[in-house]
């Protein structure tokens, strides 16, 4: 599965006009300096380091997101999320991956229940059925929609400064 993840990566970075999150050889940086939502054009590549990729907590207050880079195709994230917090059964139009960083819990995708922990990728395709319940640690993850737009959700969370 890691193999699928690193290719699809790799392929939407090499054929699409996407945000980074690396920082250039000159040390420069160009930040974001808003979420782009659904509307919001790709015009051009955008290099931004992780200390200065836009935020956003959840309205509860359990997570947060760190806007990482934003395609015509993709969206990649970096969800946390507090110890026993938990995300709502839902469903997104677009296919999901997550990259588990530290922590785990419980997934459940489609009705099938999935551990998850440190070290796991999981994929959830187009409209699936999908609910976590985080386990006592901070869950660390890596998400990418692809397509972008299931990320407009997180505009509506509070900017963090």
């Amino acid at each position: 599965m890691l193999g699928l993840f690193g290719a699809f990566l790799l392929g939407a970075c090499a054929t699409t006009a996407v945000q980074s999150a690396a920082s250039t050889a000159s040390n420069t940086t160009a930040s974001v300096d808003e979420p782009q939502g659904e509307t919001a054009p790709v015009s051009s590549a955008t290099v931004v380091a992780l200390a200065d990729a836009p935020r956003a907590i959840s309205p509860n207050g359990k997570g947060s997101i760190t806007h990482l880079a934003r395609g015509q195709n993709a969206y990649l994230g970096m969800l946390r999320m507090a110890g026993g917090g938990a995300v709502p059964t839902h469903r997104d139009p677009t296919e999901e991956y997550i990259h588990v960083l530290a922590g785990g819990g419980t997934m459940i995708i489609d009705g099938v229940s999935y551990e998850v922990t440190t070290g796991t990728t999981v994929y959830m395709p187009a409209d699936a059925e999908v609910s976590f319940q985080n386990g006592p640690e901070e869950l660390v993850a890596i998400q990418v929609f692809a397509g972008p737009e299931p990320a407009a959700k997180y505009e509506t969370w509070t900017r963090a400064d």
